[in-house]
């Protein structure tokens, strides 16, 4: 799967929720369903690479589709929910709800302050664009995962 479809089922489900999403808070929300999929599947949810930049993690090929919007929340015409051909896994589709449930009431800066301080980021913060490894992604949510819901 790219991460443009990601970014765009987001979209979709923001135009029908009434919701308001920015390039920049797209980008955090990438990079938390891919975290979170790799904690829940043991797998990437996207194949494209997320990289180290000063306001947090991004796709580049997804914040390059978006540039044009800057700050302002970015406009997505699919009245028809083409996007949703893309998804044929029902888990999928499953898990991008619960997440875009969980995750959309967050601000972008919510989203860049969190990704700031959590190991992944942490480890690359000093190069631009570097790649943040999807095997310390697993890591690191996975145990906070389960230091969140020990009993």
């Amino acid at each position: 799967m790219r991460a443009i479809d990601v970014a765009k089922y987001f979209l979709y489900k923001a135009n029908l929720e009434g919701d308001l999403i920015t390039n920049l808070k797209m980008q955090k929300l990438l990079y938390y369903a891919q975290a979170w999929y790799l904690v829940n599947f043991g797998k990437t949810l996207f194949d494209d690479k997320i990289l180290a930049w000063d306001l947090g993690p991004v796709v580049k090929s997804v914040y390059d589709e978006y540039r044009e919007f800057r700050h302002t929340p970015i406009i997505y015409e699919d009245e028809t929910g083409e996007i949703l051909k893309k998804f044929t896994n029902k888990e999928d589709i499953s898990f991008l709800n619960e997440f875009y449930d969980q995750f959309i009431s967050f601000s972008a800066h919510d989203l860049v302050d969190m990704s700031h301080n959590e190991k992944p980021w942490k480890k690359v913060n000093k190069t631009f664009s570097q790649i943040i490894d999807p095997g310390n992604m697993k890591i690191y949510y996975t145990e906070l995962y389960k230091k969140n819901n020990r009993k």
